[in-house]
């Protein structure tokens, strides 16, 4: 068997993909460092080949259909465990089945891309209600965030569209990526925070004004902690000023 290793990246992923599939159904996909080894397994670091990448989007938007190709992108920014295999797998039936593959809702190779795009969808379009930016002292806007996904690059369209006067950086804290906005030149970069950061002046007082009117246009009689646990799951209030 023969295992094709990529770096992270998604272009380099794509790379993979494509030898895999070239190689046949005795192949299998791993991300650098996290492969396990054996005896019986050859593996091949596959680089990153922008050519093979763009033929791997052309199989999928062509092959099948532009929404096999946003469910195939979503899905890898899941980060589940299996998603190599999962994405593998539909890959090898969109080259079989052309666009009918995502029709057949009952395959489980279909039901699990699809069950992973639908979560990393919901996720990213939850936390464009969820980012909630604060001043920093050289008037940049700065948030941090913690998604189960890595949905950091389906929320800067959004963003970019409604705070492009600004400059801003949204912060992943948990896989320590950032998405930063500055003069209007969009960079992703890693980024740790090693001290703390000099917010602006009256910072404190406009996050004191948030929650004050927060907890004021709340009705009593209608409050209801179980919807609002559904609506804003505990595991994201930690960076939602309202609820510090």
């Amino acid at each position: 068997m023969r295992t094709y290793l990529y770096n992270g990246s998604f272009e380099s992923f794509l790379t993979a993909l494509a030898m895999a599939l070239k190689d046949g159904e005795d192949s299998a996909l791993a991300m650098e460092g996290q492969a396990r080894e054996d005896l019986f397994t050859e593996f091949v670091n596959a680089g990153s080949d922008p050519a093979a990448a763009t033929a791997m989007r052309e199989l999928f938007e062509r092959r099948g259909s532009a929404e096999s190709w946003q469910h195939a992108r979503f899905a890898f920014l899941s980060e589940t465990e299996d998603r190599d295999a999962a994405l593998l797998a539909y890959a090898r039936l969109i080259k079989e089945k052309g666009a009918a593959a995502d029709n057949m809702l009952a395959d489980d190779r279909v039901k699990r891309v699809h069950g992973l795009s639908a979560s990393v969808g919901g996720e990213a379009h939850m936390f464009k209600g969820f980012v909630r930016f604060s001043e920093l002292a050289d008037k940049t806007l700065y948030a941090k965030i913690e998604p189960d996904h890595n949905i950091l690059p389906l929320l800067t369209g959004h963003f970019r569209a409604r705070l492009g006067a600004f400059n801003w950086i949204i912060h992943d804290v948990k896989r320590g990526r950032a998405a930063l906005y500055f003069r209007g030149r969009l960079i992703f970069a890693p980024l740790t925070q090693q001290k703390a950061l000099e917010f602006a002046g009256g910072e404190a007082a406009v996050q004191g004004l948030w929650r004050h009117f927060f907890k004021t246009a709340a009705i009593k009689e209608r409050t209801n902690p179980e919807l609002q646990r559904r609506n804003v799951p505990l595991k994201y209030r930690r960076h939602l000023t309202e609820f510090e």
